[in-house]
C-alpha cells in the first residue's frame, strides 16, 4: 500500500496544509479571508474587482492626460513596457467609465483572435446594451440583431455610433495588446474611428510601429501617452497600506503599511524597479514567508515583521513542539 502523501501527489499533499496557514494569518491580520484571491496583493487574479487606487493613481500627470483626451474625444494610444499597469488602466477605465451615462464601452483583450466582423459586432453588442439597436429592416440578413455580412455590421456600427452621438454618448473601444493586432484588423479599427467610435488602444513598446502606421491613417488624430511612471519607493509602500485596506474593507487614510518595514520596501524597489506587477508579486511572496514564519514560530501577530532577511528564511513550516 502506498502512503497517503503518495497517492495525492507531491504538491497535492501540501494543498490543505498550506492554505490554512495563508488564510488564517490573513484573518489574524483583520482581514475576511474565505479563499486565497481575497488576501493582499492578489487583486490581479480578477481584475473585474480591481481596486482602483493601487497601481495607476501614482501616474497623475498620465491620468490627467488622459482624461483630457477623453474629454476631448480623441483616440488614444497608451504605450508602456509589462507589468506597469495598462492591464490595470484597462480594466478601470472599462468599468469607472461604463458606469457613465455619456459612455458606453467595449472592451477586445484578444486582438490576434479577432475578425473584422467580431470587431464591428463587439461594437454593437455594446451600442445594443445602451438601447441603441438597429432598425433590422435597413438590413438583408440579420442573427440576434447582428447584421450577417461584413458590409453591412459596418454600416449597423454607423447607425448606432450616430443615435449615441446624438445623444451625446461616446462609444469607446478599448484595445490591449496593440502589440499583437493583425494588420488585416488596422483598416477595421479605423473605419470604426471614421465612424465615430472612440479608440482606447494599449500596447508596450513593441506595438509603438502599430501605433504609428494606425495614426497616420486616421490622420493623426490618435493620440498617444508613452510610459506609466514606475512606482517609487513612497509609492510602493502606498500601495502595500491601501492594499492591506482594501483587504480589511477599511478607508486609506495616509496610513503606513502594516508588516512591512521601511528596510522592506526600500529591497522591493530595488528588487523590482519600481515594476507595479513585479511588486505586487514580491509583496505577496514576502507576506505569505511571513504568514509561514508566524504558523511555525507561534508568536503574536504583532511581533511579526517583514524585513528583508525574509527573503533567505527557510519555508520550513513546521510549527513548535
Amino acid at each position: 500500500m502506498k502512503g497517503t502523501d503518495e497517492q495525492e501527489g507531491v504538491f497535492s499533499s501540501r494543498f490543505a496544509e498550506i492554505e490554512p496557514i495563508l488564510l488564517s494569518f490573513g484573518r489574524a491580520l483583520g482581514g475576511n479571508a474565505e479563499t486565497l484571491d481575497d488576501l493582499p496583493f492578489t487583486e490581479e487574479s480578477g481584475t473585474e474587482k480591481m481596486p482602483e487606487p493601487l497601481y495607476v493613481r501614482h501616474d497623475e500627470e498620465m491620468l490627467t492626460q488622459l482624461t483630457s483626451w477623453l474629454l476631448q474625444g480623441q483616440h488614444i494610444g497608451l504605450i508602456s513596457p509589462y507589468g506597469t499597469g495598462k492591464t490595470a488602466l484597462r480594466e478601470i477605465a472599462a468599468r469607472d467609465l461604463g458606469k457613465r451615462d455619456d459612455f458606453l464601452v467595449a472592451s477586445v483583450k484578444n486582438p490576434n483572435a479577432t475578425t473584422e466582423r467580431g470587431l464591428y459586432e463587439t461594437i454593437l453588442k455594446t451600442a445594443y446594451s445602451g438601447g441603441y439597436e438597429i432598425d433590422p429592416d435597413n438590413y438583408w440578413q440579420v442573427r440576434n440583431g447582428i447584421p450577417w455580412a461584413t458590409a453591412e455590421t459596418r454600416k449597423a456600427v454607423r447607425e448606432v455610433s450616430r443615435a449615441a452621438r446624438a445623444d451625446g454618448v461616446t462609444i469607446l473601444l478599448i484595445v490591449d495588446e496593440i502589440e499583437d493586432l493583425p494588420a488585416k484588423l488596422l483598416p477595421p479599427l479605423q473605419t470604426a474611428g471614421d465612424l465615430g467610435i472612440r479608440l482606447f488602444l494599449s500596447g508596450t513598446p513593441d506595438g509603438k510601429d502599430r501605433l504609428h502606421e494606425f495614426r497616420e491613417t486616421l490622420e493623426s488624430r490618435l493620440r498617444y501617452y508613452e510610459d506609466i511612471d514606475q512606482f517609487s519607493p513612497a509609492d510602493t509602500a502606498e500601495y502595500i497600506a491601501r492594499s492591506f485596506a482594501y483587504f480589511r474593507d477599511e478607508p486609506y487614510d495616509g496610513q503606513g503599511p502594516p508588516l512591512f518595514t521601511p528596510q522592506a520596501i526600500k529591497f522591493i524597489h530595488e528588487q523590482t524597479g519600481g515594476n507595479p506587477r513585479e511588486t505586487r508579486l514580491e509583496c505577496m511572496d514576502l507576506f505569505a514567508r511571513a504568514a509561514f514564519i508566524w504558523h511555525r514560530s507561534g508568536r503574536e501577530i504583532e511581533r511579526i515583521n517583514i524585513t528583508p532577511a525574509l527573503r533567505n528564511r527557510s519555508l520550513s513550516m513546521a510549527p513548535p513542539e
